[in-house]
């Protein structure tokens, strides 16, 4: 599995002092890859609800979202989880359930319509009602 965005993707949405404050002891980002790696397989949890795996691109959408839920998390885990990153992780999560459920598009990644949306609308008809209280009278 490819992670959806590179720690330079981080970098380059967040800036390099975000990304660094998250690095371990040794100054690695091995904390910042397992949080990618982490929510790639997030990811792929809704994303895979609607669309083939993997995906032949990565649209940016998900690049952005990947980010947000991995800042948030190799954050959490490095004990400086801030409202901000916690808010866009949990606006990520949003995104992903809207587009686990075809509200948001992936752009040429999209499937074709599902089956339920493309299929007729059913009709019933009967001829009324049978029984009525009237009709039952005195058969109690």
């Amino acid at each position: 599995m490819t992670p959806y965005a590179t720690v330079q993707d981080c970098i380059d949405r967040r800036g390099s002092e975000a990304v660094a404050v998250l690095q371990d002891e040794s100054d690695t980002d091995a904390p910042l890859k397992r949080a990618l790696a982490d929510a790639s397989e997030i990811i792929d949890g809704y994303v895979g609800a609607r669309h083939a795996l993997p995906l032949i691109s990565v649209p940016g959408i998900l690049t952005a979202v990947c980010v947000d839920i991995a800042m948030d998390r190799a954050a959490a885990d490095a004990a400086r989880s801030t409202e901000i990153d916690r808010a866009r992780a949990k606006e990520a999560r949003e995104i992903l359930r809207d587009v686990s459920r075809g509200r948001v598009s992936l752009g040429a990644a999209d499937p074709d319509p599902p089956a339920e949306a493309a299929a007729p609308a059913v009709s019933i008809e009967s001829p009324g009602r049978v029984m009525t209280r009237k009709s039952l009278r005195g058969v109690l």
